[in-house]
């Protein structure tokens, strides 16, 4: 074996990854954040968050790092693995109903006909 081939080798057995589930990771504005607190860490090589998935793919040196650092540097930037859930904005309920719709019943629109006139292939200059 060559020297570049052992360097290569002791390279892979520190690589490590970790696979964590951030409930309130729900926008892409949280992923941003989780990037920028992960990838200022020593050892972290890549980051993946999925606001999709609620969760954040880790692969870091082990040698320089390790999961528990992972998690506490997480939750200091304020996103807790396995912690929370995703917030409700509306709750459902009687009161955000609107209160005309039962006595309203069926709801129809009609286009004005000068709008119509004035748009597409109607418009005139």
């Amino acid at each position: 074996m060559e020297k570049a081939d052992i360097d290569r080798a002791s390279v892979d057995i520190d690589r490590a990854s970790v696979v964590l589930d951030v409930p309130i990771l729900w926008a892409d504005h949280h992923v941003l954040k989780v990037r920028d607190a992960l990838t200022n860490l020593e050892g972290v090589e890549d980051v993946y968050a999925s606001s999709a998935w609620k969760q954040v793919l880790v692969s870091y040196d082990s040698a320089k790092t390790d999961s528990a650092t992972i998690e506490k540097a997480l939750a200091e930037a304020g996103y807790p693995v396995g912690e929370g859930e995703v917030p409700m904005l509306v709750l459902p309920g009687e009161k955000l109903r609107d209160p005309k719709w039962e006595v309203l019943g069926l709801r129809l629109t009609e286009t004005n006909q000068a709008d119509l006139e004035m748009s597409g292939e109607f418009r005139r200059y």
